[in-house]
């Protein structure tokens, strides 16, 4: 009985050191956003939105927009690419608010 004791401790006390939540926000952070064409502000539609650092990729609709939720702490750097635009990153500190992304043609 008391070896089970000092085992539970053990195992309870890596718990309380290391929470999740100090690692982890407690839910994913919404990054919305709209891709427009920087001369004539057109939605660019399909175009490819990720974050660097992580696994999150997203396509802009035919409106603009995009949606990323991510686990990965703030700020955030999102490239977008297109076929007929030039790449861009945008770093990401606010997701709050939605960002407007102007892509440059080719």
């Amino acid at each position: 009985m008391k070896s089970t004791s000092a085992f539970s401790w053990f195992i309870a006390v890596p718990a309380l050191i290391m929470n999740p939540s100090d690692i982890f926000p407690s839910k994913p952070v919404k990054i919305e956003g709209n891709i427009i064409h920087s001369l004539n502000g057109r939605q660019v539609e399909n175009a490819y939105v990720y974050i660097v650092s992580g696994e999150e990729e997203a396509l802009s609709g035919k409106d603009g927009v995009f949606v990323i939720s991510t686990w990965q702490q703030l700020p955030v750097t999102l490239v977008i690419e297109h076929p007929k635009y030039r790449s861009q990153k945008v770093s990401i500190k606010d997701p709050s608010k939605k960002t407007t992304i102007k892509l440059d043609p080719k």
